[in-house]
């Protein structure tokens, strides 16, 4: 009862900050105005106006699936590459003007999209703009900025994965569950890809994809559309549009039977890293796969951390979370163990919760909290202005939605133990597993 009253408070209220574009709830103060200029930028604008602020975002609809081995890091160089100085602003300058007006500026890399962030007060949107215009067209490429930004992103990728255990389980994990997708490699990129990229790559990656008709430009914020519309076609209006840019049409084969890596790395502690694949972010079976991935893993009561951590005591940690993605993404599980509990026993326990939840379902109980607790998240990513656009942004080009976010909450209300047993049986099958496992202990020689 408590649970059920609890989410329809969390609900009132967000029906109190959402509105959809089509009519939706009433008392609803949030909607889009969406255009497209000539040379096929997209712009979508939210009007919000609690507080003097505003965000421009820059959303390009290209990721690491966008590249091919031989030059996988590509995209997360254009990440740094980007501040680096164009033909009328000198490297740096972007971030350093917007923080010198009390703004922020930030940036990063998915397997889909490439994202570019400028959060400010309202009444310096337009350089935000201007800024963003001048670097989308006239980005200076030189193999002297990459010879700088290789070294900074490889000493990234050393140190977020190579030198620790679970990140190079997570890039492992991507191999070993795509053999088709190029989703079979992260934004982390490879180091011997990076080190043999040339300039032309990165000056025909840039043609091909940092264009006005592969991006979606988004400004929310204390703002009118006449001022949103007249600057945007100021800055960006004169840009012209490139050719139309090539999609990824690879489809990963179904798995027809488990995945397993054992691997023979330096680790401290036992890891077992599991994923499942699922369908893509505009699935309606995502909501029944979140909401079964709260119940699993979100917070000390979650069924892996108090089977694996509070009851047997043989991890540190447990607990996992899905892949929205553009395309057919992941559920991923995971354990974390002391060297003293071999790695074997760690994985038995950990698909054995799993394998709970595909014969018996959950609970009442389980199904109301994690509700709850998905829709006080959903409350929050979208509590400042950035929040908002970025969550159009993400929704526009990987869910092929910008108002695709305003009914999460009320699909994942939706949600019933039926809907949890028949996603966790369709996805969460043991022949639609891949698995690694890095036992503790000193390397012997590689992986196995």
């Amino acid at each position: 009862m408590k649970y059920s009253l609890l989410f329809a408070l969390t609900m009132v209220l967000a029906l109190g900050t959402l509105r959809q574009a089509n009519g939706g709830p009433s008392k609803a103060d949030i909607k889009l105005e969406r255009w497209a200029l000539p040379n096929g930028l997209q712009v979508i604008f939210v009007p919000h106006h609690r507080i003097p602020i505003a965000s421009v975002q820059v959303w390009y609809h290209v990721g690491s699936k966008n590249e091919r081995r031989g030059i996988r890091g590509v995209a997360h160089m254009f990440e740094h590459m980007m501040f680096k100085g164009s033909r009328r602003v000198r490297p740096e300058a972007h971030a350093e003007l917007l923080s010198a007006l009390g703004g922020s500026v930030n940036a990063f890399t998915t397997q889909d999209v490439t994202a570019y962030h400028n959060t400010l007060p309202k009444q310096y949107f337009k350089l935000a703009l201007q800024l963003e215009a001048e670097r989308m067209r006239s980005l200076m490429i030189s193999n002297k900025m990459l010879k700088s930004e290789r070294e900074v992103v490889k000493e990234e990728k050393r140190q977020r994965m190579e030198n620790d255990p679970i990140g190079r389980a997570f890039e492992a994990i991507h191999e070993l569950a795509y053999k088709k997708h190029p989703y079979a490699w992260t934004p982390a990129g490879d180091i011997g890809d990076l080190d043999r990229s040339k300039l032309e790559t990165y000056q025909r990656f840039y043609e091909r994809y940092y264009q006005p008709n592969n991006a979606t430009l988004v400004v929310a914020g204390d703002l009118k559309r006449g001022e949103v519309q007249k600057a945007v076609k100021h800055f960006f209006g004169g840009l012209s549009g490139g050719p139309k840019t090539p999609g990824v049409s690879i489809v990963e084969p179904p798995q027809k039977k488990q995945r397993l890596l054992r691997a023979d790395w330096n680790s401290q502690l036992n890891v077992v890293l599991g994923v499942y694949h699922i369908p893509s972010a505009r699935s309606p079976d995502i909501s029944a796969l979140r909401v079964l991935s709260t119940i699993l893993s979100a917070g000390r009561s979650s069924r892996l951390h108090r089977a694996m951590v509070r009851k047997q005591k043989i991890a540190l940690g447990a607990g996992g979370f899905t892949r929205q993605l553009e395309h057919p993404g992941l559920f991923f599980v995971y354990a974390v163990g002391l060297p003293q509990h071999n790695v074997d026993t760690l994985n038995t326990a950990l698909l054995a919760e799993i394998e709970k939840v595909r014969e018996k379902g959950v609970t009442q109980k389980e199904l109301s909290k994690a509700k709850n607790q998905l829709a006080t998240s959903h409350l929050r990513g979208l509590a400042t202005v950035e929040g908002i656009a970025y969550q159009v942004g993400q929704a526009a080009l990987v869910r092929g939605n910008p108002m695709a976010f305003i009914n999460d909450a009320l699909a994942l209300d939706k949600v019933t133990n039926a809907d949890i047993k028949r996603v966790a049986a369709r996805y969460l099958s043991p022949t639609n597993l891949s698995l690694v496992l890095v036992p503790a202990g000193k390397s012997k020689g590689g992986a196995k």
